[in-house]
């Protein structure tokens, strides 16, 4: 199972990854961390740091998961300091590539990445720093939303009474299967 750790600040996005039961894949450019689509390449004089700039008809997007909730730093960084909350989620197509992020630093080419595989690979690569993070992505090369398949829903320690009870309602009326906890860790 992955978790996508989520603030609650906007109930709309919410409420439509937990009754569509879909991630958002949006583009590299709303990650929050400034390396995305950084790497090193020796094409001309010497190792020198690069970023991507696609046209703007071409597309990277990237939907971010990771393997385990057990983080107080995905608590704190990703789900507004335990008072969000962590979906648990199966990937509802076989078909989807489902990539881990090496920690590794940044990607190293001698030539341009060109290829959309090679393009892949400099947002599978991150400084070492994230390693706790235990990231997957699905990455593609157009904007869309990713089927899940929801099992629980766990709220942070500082979640309010007040947002679990609307979550756990919406929870219940879309799948009376879906686990719901809290997560105190």
């Amino acid at each position: 199972m992955y978790y996508k750790f989520r603030d609650l600040r906007n109930f709309k996005y919410l409420i439509d990854i937990l009754v569509e039961q879909r991630l958002y894949s949006g583009s590299f450019r709303e990650l929050n961390d400034n390396m995305e689509g950084q790497f090193f390449c020796n094409a001309f004089t010497g190792i020198e740091r690069y970023r991507l700039n696609p046209r703007k008809q071409e597309h990277i997007s990237i939907c971010s998961f990771s393997l385990c909730y057990k983080n107080h730093l995905m608590w704190s960084h990703y789900a507004d300091g335990h008072r969000g909350i962590a979906i648990g989620f199966e990937v509802d197509n076989v078909e989807t590539a489902i990539e881990k992020v090496d920690y590794n630093g940044l990607a190293r080419f001698d030539d341009f990445p060109s290829k959309f595989v090679d393009v892949k690979s400099v947002f599978l690569n991150k400084a070492e720093v994230f390693s706790y993070e235990n990231e997957y992505r699905i990455i593609t090369d157009k904007q869309n939303f990713v089927k899940i398949k929801i099992k629980e829903i766990l709220f942070g320690a500082e979640t309010s009474e007040e947002n679990k009870r609307i979550i756990s309602k919406i929870a219940k009326l879309v799948d009376s299967e879906i686990v719901l906890d809290t997560y105190y860790g």
